[in-house]
Protein backbone atom coordinates (compact mmCIF):
# COMPACT_ATOMS: atom_id res chain seq x y z
CA UNK A 1 0.00 0.00 0.00
CA UNK A 2 1.94 2.84 -1.31
CA UNK A 3 0.50 5.97 1.23
CA UNK A 4 0.71 3.38 3.87
CA UNK A 5 4.88 3.18 2.68
CA UNK A 6 4.87 6.96 2.34
CA UNK A 7 3.64 7.48 6.16
CA UNK A 8 5.95 4.74 7.60
CA UNK A 9 9.21 6.46 6.34
CA UNK A 10 7.65 9.61 7.38
CA UNK A 11 7.82 7.56 11.05
CA UNK A 12 11.19 6.03 10.33
CA UNK A 13 12.84 9.16 9.44
CA UNK A 14 11.23 11.02 12.83
CA UNK A 15 11.64 8.13 15.70
CA UNK A 16 13.95 5.73 13.98
CA UNK A 17 16.90 7.95 12.10
CA UNK A 18 15.78 6.67 8.71
CA UNK A 19 15.93 2.78 9.86
CA UNK A 20 13.44 0.19 8.82
CA UNK A 21 12.87 -2.05 11.70
CA UNK A 22 10.74 -4.30 12.54
CA UNK A 23 9.48 -1.91 15.72
CA UNK A 24 9.22 0.59 13.14
CA UNK A 25 7.01 -1.19 10.99
CA UNK A 26 4.77 -2.44 13.73
CA UNK A 27 4.89 1.33 15.43
CA UNK A 28 4.14 2.55 11.81
CA UNK A 29 0.87 0.37 10.98
CA UNK A 30 -0.38 1.39 14.98
CA UNK A 31 -0.08 5.16 14.40
CA UNK A 32 -1.99 4.81 11.38
CA UNK A 33 -4.81 2.43 12.70
CA UNK A 34 -5.33 4.76 15.16
CA UNK A 35 -5.46 7.52 13.38
CA UNK A 36 -8.46 6.22 11.20
CA UNK A 37 -10.06 4.53 13.59
CA UNK A 38 -10.22 7.01 16.40
CA UNK A 39 -9.85 10.57 14.88
CA UNK A 40 -10.91 10.28 11.79
CA UNK A 41 -14.32 7.73 12.50
CA UNK A 42 -14.11 8.68 15.78
CA UNK A 43 -13.85 11.96 16.63
CA UNK A 44 -14.26 13.39 13.06
CA UNK A 45 -17.45 11.52 11.88
CA UNK A 46 -19.07 9.94 14.74
CA UNK A 47 -18.89 12.86 17.82
CA UNK A 48 -18.66 15.92 15.10
CA UNK A 49 -20.30 15.34 11.62
CA UNK A 50 -23.24 13.52 12.60
CA UNK A 51 -24.39 15.31 15.62
CA UNK A 52 -24.01 18.67 12.88
CA UNK A 53 -26.19 16.29 10.39
CA UNK A 54 -28.81 15.59 13.55
CA UNK A 55 -29.37 19.20 14.06
CA UNK A 56 -30.23 20.19 10.56
CA UNK A 57 -33.53 19.99 10.71
CA UNK A 58 -36.40 21.34 12.99
CA UNK A 59 -37.88 18.73 15.94
CA UNK A 60 -40.43 17.00 14.59
CA UNK A 61 -40.38 16.88 11.30
CA UNK A 62 -38.81 14.27 9.06
CA UNK A 63 -39.75 11.73 7.07
CA UNK A 64 -41.36 8.44 8.22
CA UNK A 65 -40.61 5.03 6.33
CA UNK A 66 -42.82 3.15 9.03
CA UNK A 67 -44.54 0.20 7.29
CA UNK A 68 -48.30 -0.48 8.21
CA UNK A 69 -48.50 -3.64 9.96
CA UNK A 70 -44.68 -4.42 10.41
CA UNK A 71 -43.54 -1.41 12.17
CA UNK A 72 -46.71 -0.57 14.56
CA UNK A 73 -46.35 -4.36 14.81
CA UNK A 74 -42.86 -4.80 16.45
CA UNK A 75 -43.55 -4.25 20.64
CA UNK A 76 -41.11 -2.12 22.44
CA UNK A 77 -38.90 -4.40 24.29
CA UNK A 78 -36.72 -1.86 26.77
CA UNK A 79 -34.63 -5.15 27.83
CA UNK A 80 -33.11 -5.03 23.90
CA UNK A 81 -31.48 -1.47 25.71
CA UNK A 82 -28.63 -4.61 26.25
CA UNK A 83 -27.74 -5.20 23.08
CA UNK A 84 -28.35 -1.56 21.44
CA UNK A 85 -26.06 0.20 24.00
CA UNK A 86 -23.60 -2.43 25.55
CA UNK A 87 -23.08 -5.42 23.56
CA UNK A 88 -22.95 -3.14 20.34
CA UNK A 89 -20.38 -0.69 21.79
CA UNK A 90 -18.41 -3.47 23.41
CA UNK A 91 -18.11 -5.71 19.98
CA UNK A 92 -17.03 -2.07 17.70
CA UNK A 93 -14.42 -1.35 20.35
CA UNK A 94 -13.23 -4.38 20.49
CA UNK A 95 -12.95 -5.17 16.75
CA UNK A 96 -11.09 -2.31 15.97
CA UNK A 97 -8.67 -3.04 19.23
CA UNK A 98 -7.68 -6.55 17.62
CA UNK A 99 -7.46 -5.41 14.48
CA UNK A 100 -5.62 -2.39 15.53
CA UNK A 101 -3.25 -3.96 17.25
CA UNK A 102 -3.23 -7.25 17.05
CA UNK A 103 -3.81 -8.19 13.14
CA UNK A 104 -2.20 -4.92 12.36
CA UNK A 105 -1.97 -5.14 9.03
CA UNK A 106 -5.80 -5.50 8.65
CA UNK A 107 -6.54 -2.58 10.29
CA UNK A 108 -6.87 -0.14 7.60
CA UNK A 109 -9.26 -2.35 6.08
CA UNK A 110 -11.52 -2.35 8.91
CA UNK A 111 -11.11 1.16 9.93
CA UNK A 112 -12.02 2.28 6.43
CA UNK A 113 -14.93 0.15 6.56
CA UNK A 114 -16.06 2.23 9.45
CA UNK A 115 -14.92 5.62 7.76
CA UNK A 116 -16.94 5.21 4.68
CA UNK A 117 -20.37 3.77 6.38
CA UNK A 118 -20.59 7.07 8.40
CA UNK A 119 -20.01 9.54 5.14
CA UNK A 120 -22.54 7.71 3.18
CA UNK A 121 -24.71 7.61 6.13
CA UNK A 122 -23.91 11.23 6.65
CA UNK A 123 -24.68 11.91 3.08
CA UNK A 124 -27.96 10.48 3.08
CA UNK A 125 -29.14 11.91 6.71
CA UNK A 126 -28.83 15.29 5.06
CA UNK A 127 -30.51 14.51 1.84
CA UNK A 128 -33.60 11.99 3.53
CA UNK A 129 -34.12 12.96 7.00
CA UNK A 130 -35.92 10.13 8.15
CA UNK A 131 -37.42 10.75 11.88
CA UNK A 132 -38.83 8.37 14.69
CA UNK A 133 -39.94 11.59 16.56
CA UNK A 134 -43.48 10.25 17.20
CA UNK A 135 -41.93 6.73 18.59
CA UNK A 136 -39.57 8.89 20.94
CA UNK A 137 -42.60 11.15 22.16
CA UNK A 138 -44.51 7.70 23.44
CA UNK A 139 -41.25 6.55 25.03
CA UNK A 140 -40.91 9.91 26.99
CA UNK A 141 -44.00 9.63 28.04
CA UNK A 142 -43.46 6.21 29.26
CA UNK A 143 -43.44 6.39 33.57
CA UNK A 144 -39.95 5.58 34.41
CA UNK A 145 -40.97 4.18 37.78
CA UNK A 146 -38.58 1.64 38.96
CA UNK A 147 -37.96 -0.04 35.87
CA UNK A 148 -34.52 0.55 35.18
CA UNK A 149 -35.24 -1.18 31.69
CA UNK A 150 -37.38 1.77 31.22
CA UNK A 151 -35.10 4.35 32.67
CA UNK A 152 -32.37 3.41 30.30
CA UNK A 153 -34.13 3.83 27.26
CA UNK A 154 -35.31 7.41 28.77
CA UNK A 155 -31.58 8.08 29.01
CA UNK A 156 -31.03 6.90 25.17
CA UNK A 157 -33.66 8.93 23.59
CA UNK A 158 -32.91 12.36 25.61
CA UNK A 159 -29.23 11.96 24.58
CA UNK A 160 -30.54 12.53 21.28
CA UNK A 161 -30.90 15.92 20.24
CA UNK A 162 -32.94 14.87 17.45
CA UNK A 163 -33.63 11.67 15.65
CA UNK A 164 -32.45 12.41 12.01
CA UNK A 165 -29.82 10.04 12.15
CA UNK A 166 -31.70 7.04 11.00
CA UNK A 167 -32.04 6.49 7.26
CA UNK A 168 -29.76 4.05 7.19
CA UNK A 169 -29.33 2.48 10.05
CA UNK A 170 -25.05 2.71 11.74
CA UNK A 171 -25.60 0.10 14.39
CA UNK A 172 -26.79 -2.17 11.47
CA UNK A 173 -23.96 -0.53 9.47
CA UNK A 174 -21.61 -1.09 12.04
CA UNK A 175 -22.40 -4.55 12.83
CA UNK A 176 -22.37 -5.71 9.65
CA UNK A 177 -18.68 -4.34 9.29
CA UNK A 178 -17.30 -6.25 12.55
CA UNK A 179 -19.20 -9.25 11.01
CA UNK A 180 -17.97 -9.47 7.92
CA UNK A 181 -14.05 -8.60 9.33
CA UNK A 182 -14.61 -11.93 12.15
CA UNK A 183 -15.75 -13.87 9.19
CA UNK A 184 -13.13 -12.85 6.49
CA UNK A 185 -10.52 -13.42 9.48
CA UNK A 186 -11.77 -16.92 10.04
CA UNK A 187 -11.56 -18.19 6.77
CA UNK A 188 -7.88 -17.28 6.40
CA UNK A 189 -7.20 -18.53 9.83
CA UNK A 190 -9.12 -21.19 10.54
CA UNK A 191 -9.20 -22.41 14.30
CA UNK A 192 -11.58 -23.15 16.35
CA UNK A 193 -11.84 -20.00 18.52
CA UNK A 194 -11.55 -17.41 15.62
CA UNK A 195 -15.00 -19.71 14.31
CA UNK A 196 -16.46 -19.05 17.65
CA UNK A 197 -15.71 -15.49 17.27
CA UNK A 198 -17.32 -15.07 13.90
CA UNK A 199 -20.07 -17.22 15.39
CA UNK A 200 -20.58 -14.68 18.29
CA UNK A 201 -20.17 -11.41 15.90
CA UNK A 202 -23.45 -12.83 13.92
CA UNK A 203 -25.14 -13.39 17.16
CA UNK A 204 -24.39 -10.66 18.16
CA UNK A 205 -25.15 -8.47 15.27
CA UNK A 206 -28.54 -10.31 15.16
CA UNK A 207 -29.15 -8.82 18.45
CA UNK A 208 -28.15 -5.47 18.01
CA UNK A 209 -30.78 -5.27 14.80
CA UNK A 210 -33.07 -6.40 16.48
CA UNK A 211 -32.54 -3.92 19.81
CA UNK A 212 -32.85 -1.37 17.10
CA UNK A 213 -36.47 -2.35 16.45
CA UNK A 214 -37.81 -3.33 20.01
CA UNK A 215 -36.29 -0.03 21.33
CA UNK A 216 -38.30 1.95 18.38
CA UNK A 217 -35.03 3.33 17.46
CA UNK A 218 -35.14 2.80 13.86
CA UNK A 219 -37.54 1.61 10.92
CA UNK A 220 -37.36 -2.18 9.37
CA UNK A 221 -36.29 -0.46 6.15
CA UNK A 222 -33.62 1.60 8.17
CA UNK A 223 -31.75 -1.54 8.89
CA UNK A 224 -32.06 -3.47 5.60
CA UNK A 225 -30.32 -0.66 4.39
CA UNK A 226 -27.73 -0.83 6.95
CA UNK A 227 -27.17 -4.42 6.39
CA UNK A 228 -26.60 -3.35 2.78
CA UNK A 229 -24.48 -0.67 3.24
CA UNK A 230 -22.25 -2.24 5.45
CA UNK A 231 -21.57 -5.60 4.00
CA UNK A 232 -21.10 -3.59 0.34
CA UNK A 233 -18.69 -1.32 1.88
CA UNK A 234 -16.85 -4.00 3.24
CA UNK A 235 -16.81 -6.41 0.34
CA UNK A 236 -15.23 -3.44 -2.02
CA UNK A 237 -12.32 -1.61 1.18
CA UNK A 238 -11.58 -5.38 1.99
CA UNK A 239 -10.74 -6.07 -2.12
CA UNK A 240 -8.69 -3.00 -1.74
CA UNK A 241 -7.00 -2.86 1.71
CA UNK A 242 -6.91 -6.67 3.08
CA UNK A 243 -3.31 -7.73 3.09
CA UNK A 244 -2.13 -8.72 -0.07
CA UNK A 245 -0.45 -12.04 1.31
CA UNK A 246 -3.84 -12.24 3.52
CA UNK A 247 -5.45 -12.30 -0.14
CA UNK A 248 -3.06 -14.42 -1.48
CA UNK A 249 -3.69 -17.05 0.86
CA UNK A 250 -7.12 -17.06 0.34
CA UNK A 251 -7.13 -17.18 -3.06
CA UNK A 252 -4.30 -20.36 -2.85
CA UNK A 253 -7.11 -21.95 -0.55
CA UNK A 254 -9.98 -21.50 -2.93
CA UNK A 255 -8.43 -23.32 -5.89
CA UNK A 256 -6.31 -25.94 -3.65
CA UNK A 257 -9.48 -28.40 -4.59
CA UNK A 258 -9.41 -27.51 -8.12
CA UNK A 259 -5.78 -28.37 -8.58
CA UNK A 260 -6.20 -31.20 -6.62
CA UNK A 261 -9.22 -32.65 -9.24
CA UNK A 262 -6.87 -31.80 -12.06
CA UNK A 263 -3.42 -33.07 -10.65
CA UNK A 264 -4.12 -37.06 -11.14
CA UNK A 265 -5.54 -36.35 -14.61
CA UNK A 266 -2.27 -34.42 -15.93
CA UNK A 267 -0.72 -37.45 -13.84
CA UNK A 268 -2.31 -39.77 -16.06
CA UNK A 269 -1.66 -37.79 -19.65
Amino acid sequence: MKPHEEFRKVIEKVFFKSKSTRASRYISYIVGNSIVMLLIFYVLLDEAVLDWTGSLHPIGSGISLAINGLDTAIPFIPQMAIFYVYIFGSMIILTMLYFAFREYKNGYAVGWSFVFIEVIAAVLYIILPVSVYQYHEQLLATPVGMNWWIAEVHNIVSDFGSPFNTFPSLHAAGSTVCVYTWHQHSKLHSSHLNRVLAALSVIASVGIILSTLFLKQHYVLDEVSGVILGWGVSRIVFNHLWNRSEQLKLLSKSEAPRIQKVKPEHDLS
